[in-house]
């Protein structure tokens, strides 16, 4: 983040564990962007992989979860989520990768109001990517109502790969979107 973001971006968060400590696995911090090209970074705290004894998937999901509830609690309407805990945190990449989808989700059909359109799911590794995708290919999404349910906003959202170029509309007129980018490893 110092390299991208700017030491602004570090200083923040330094000054942050001082006055308020460090964050547990599952919380976030949100801090300004420094360098980035966005508004702000939502820096979430994943957990160590430890066998998967110690509620790590609970904790993952949670992290994306609260991600998403900060980025829409502030208006946003874009979020870039990261495979959290899938790198030096040693967390199975094809779990974390199901639970940050089905946190993506859960969080898009659930959150009434929201303001997310569109989430990017984001990696500098290849084989993360290709694992998202497949997972996204094989996942349930809500669909239509069936003949015997009534047509509710949550139940047209749908989640799209980036090779999908169509946007699909809810029945209240807005877009959820997942895109699958692969960014440089310089990040």
């Amino acid at each position: 983040m110092d390299v991208k973001g700017g030491s602004e971006v570090t200083e923040e968060c330094r000054m942050r564990v001082k006055l308020e400590g460090k964050l547990l696995p599952g919380q976030t911090f949100v801090s300004r962007p420094g360098r980035l090209p966005c508004k702000a970074v939502i820096h979430a705290v994943g957990p160590m992989w430890r066998g998967g004894k110690h509620n790590e998937e609970n904790h993952l999901y949670a992290a994306v979860s609260q991600s998403m509830l900060e980025a829409s609690q502030r208006g946003y309407q874009t979020i870039a989520v990261p495979a959290i805990s899938a790198g030096i945190f040693g967390f199975p990449v094809k779990r974390a990768v199901e639970i940050i989808l089905t946190a993506s989700r859960d969080f898009l059909t659930d959150a009434s109001g929201t303001c997310l359109k569109d989430v990017y799911v984001v990696d500098n590794d290849p084989e993360v990517i290709n694992s998202f995708e497949t997972s996204l290919k094989s996942m349930t999404l809500p669909s239509e109502p069936g003949p015997d349910e009534e047509p509710h906003e949550h139940q047209a959202r749908r989640v799209r790969t980036q090779k999908s170029a169509e946007r699909t509309q809810n029945l209240s007129g807005e877009f959820t979107v997942v895109y699958l980018l692969l960014l440089p490893s310089v990040l």
